[in-house]
């Protein structure tokens, strides 16, 4: 539903400055916003529906990570896991004067102006999370699937839901052999920070701290090797610093999101 609600908005309020897979277009993206907003509340409303059967309030509430006490933690938690993990591209980013948090401050007064930055930064992040995690995982959860299925099965359907964007490269006349490896890399990327996320939502009890990290992958974008190259006198120093923050990554997760440390029990 949520992939359709794109499509959807875009059929019912067409405009003859741009196709349907112009994604980029203004015209389209405000469609798509709206067609995601509404798909995220549709789907909250009916998770909360199925939930009803067998929880009260305050229960669906912790279910879907929206409980207001798990938020700040889950946050910090979010927020100090990714710098760890990005500490390569980060280095990468201050050798060059600059970091992803310049998009921030460059970011127009007004989001609804450029709606690019509205769209990966705001509704994108905000409604996805809600949609595979809140929605997804509670569900799975109340179904008494295994917390495993949760944090690794399900990010494959978030990685999935990316796969249509090989449609809109397909048009634009795109070359089969690059249509399949970026939908490849897109497919991998997606499924493994749905790992991440997941992962987060089931251990701090919270959606925020997922959202938070989707802004944070959307600022930095895929992490590039290459730029080691661009830097001679510090590529041995790059290198330690995107492997020192993959095995940092690794070895806090558990202790930061272990229920009495950070985050409440």
């Amino acid at each position: 539903m949520y992939v359709a609600s794109i499509y959807l908005f875009m059929a019912l309020f067409p405009t003859p400055l741009a196709t349907i897979h112009d994604r980029d277009h203004p015209h389209i993206m405000k469609q798509r916003m709206r067609g995601v907003s509404l798909a995220t509340l549709v789907s909250l409303a009916a998770t909360s529906i199925v939930l009803w059967q067998s929880s009260d309030v305050r229960h669906i509430v912790s279910q879907l990570g929206l409980d207001p006490r798990a938020a700040v933690p889950s946050v910090i938690v979010a927020l100090v896991l990714m710098c760890v993990l990005f500490l390569g591209p980060l280095v990468t980013s201050h050798l060059e004067g600059g970091c992803g948090w310049d998009v921030l401050k460059r970011a127009p007064s007004s989001l609804w102006n450029q709606p690019v930055y509205l769209r990966n930064y705001v509704v994108g992040p905000v409604t996805e999370e809600l949609v595979f995690r809140s929605c997804v995982v509670a569900l799975w959860s109340a179904s008494n699937l295994s917390t495993t299925m949760c944090v690794f099965v399900s990010p494959v359907i978030f990685g999935v839901a990316h796969v249509h964007r090989a449609a809109s490269l397909y048009v634009k006349g795109d070359a089969l052999g690059q249509i399949l490896l970026s939908t490849l890399v897109q497919l991998v990327y997606t499924t493994l920070f749905g790992w991440i996320a997941a992962g987060l939502f089931v251990r701090t009890k919270s959606v925020m701290g997922p959202i938070v990290a989707h802004v944070f992958c959307n600022l930095q974008g895929l992490p590039d090797f290459a730029k080691a190259r661009q830097y001679p006198s510090y590529k041995y120093f790059i290198w330690l610093a995107f492997v020192v923050g993959l095995v940092g990554f690794l070895v806090l997760f558990e202790p930061m999101t272990r229920p009495g440390v950070f985050v409440p029990e």
